[in-house]
């Protein structure tokens, strides 16, 4: 019980809640990135043009070649998708069910987050969060550089290629201790 009463008291301290508040919305955004770049980026590959103000996407190819994989969820449906193109792997698209897993626990388990000492935010999953950022980051770069007048003539290696989305979630691990992500680092390749 003394265990358990100083493990409690450590993990209410002011910089320990701050550590897991900070960690918490850093894995917060990172899903939320995630999921865009999966389902609506996807989608928006089949954008074909404006009609009338509106935007016009073929749905009969994005049903065909997206929606079927998994007709009742497009995320999942969308991974797969992104699986064939090479965007992701098999084993990102599994690191992303169990990051939705943990995105749950936190979201709505985020008061058991702040008094639970043996609950956290897995920090390594956060680092494969923030991975899958910035791959999904490169898989749609990639296709800008492809497809963009602005890059004619223009050698762009993939490596090369950081989303917006992938420097914000850079940054964010940074201030959130994410090992591989250090401040340094993260000033170096906001320069």
């Amino acid at each position: 019980m003394e265990d358990y009463a100083q493990r409690l008291q450590a993990k209410i301290s002011p910089e320990n809640v701050t550590v897991e508040l900070v960690r918490a919305g850093c894995f917060l955004t990172a899903y939320e990135l995630i999921k865009k770049q999966v389902v609506d980026a996807v989608h928006d590959f089949f954008w074909c043009g404006f009609e009338d103000g509106n935007n016009l996407y073929d749905e009969a190819t994005y049903q065909r070649d997206v929606r079927s994989r998994a007709p009742k969820s497009k995320y999942r449906a969308s991974c797969l998708w992104l699986i064939e193109m090479q965007a992701l792997t098999v084993e990102q698209v599994a690191t992303l069910e169990r990051i939705h897993a943990h995105r749950q626990e936190i979201a709505h388990e985020l008061p058991k987050l702040l008094v639970d000492p043996d609950f956290s935010v897995d920090v390594q999953l956060l680092a494969d969060a923030i991975e899958c950022v910035r791959a999904l980051g490169v898989f749609w770069g990639s296709i800008e550089v492809q497809t963009s007048p602005d890059f004619d003539g223009v050698d762009v290696a993939p490596q090369d290629i950081k989303s917006g989305s992938y420097l914000l979630m850079e940054y964010l691990g940074a201030i959130a201790g994410v090992e591989r992500y250090t401040p340094s680092q993260v000033e170096a390749d906001w320069r």
